[in-house]
């Protein structure tokens, strides 16, 4: 299978699809004159690899957490890494939230002088 029949198959951009063999997450077939053959093996972690991304894991976590998974006995380091950046990812929230306060203040703020003057 080609990167362009990956794609449709998968539901996935060819263009992330070469960022992830750049990257190492998907491994780099040998091609031949004709075609580059994937199995779909080549793609069963896909999902994987975008929820983690997604959720603002870098490129190189994103490599550890997946060479993890391949491990046998490496629970723990996951689960602290999916904490760390679950940690991160409420930081922003919280941060965000704060954010639209200010926002629903300023507009509660207009409002009030709006309908006294």
């Amino acid at each position: 299978m080609t990167l362009e029949e990956a794609g449709k198959k998968f539901g996935v951009s060819v263009r992330t699809l070469e960022k992830y063999v750049s990257f190492g997450f998907i491994k780099k077939a040998k091609s031949d004159e004709v075609l580059t053959a994937y199995k779909d093996t080549d793609f069963e972690r896909l999902g994987l690899i975008d929820t983690l991304l997604s959720a603002g894991f870098t490129p190189e976590e994103t490599k550890k957490y997946l060479l993890l998974t391949e491990n046998m006995g490496t629970d723990e380091e996951q689960i602290r890494m999916l904490k760390k950046q679950r940690r991160s990812l409420l930081d922003d929230i919280h941060q965000k939230q704060q954010l639209l306060d200010n926002l629903d203040y300023m507009i509660w703020n207009k409002k009030s002088k709006a309908q006294k003057g």
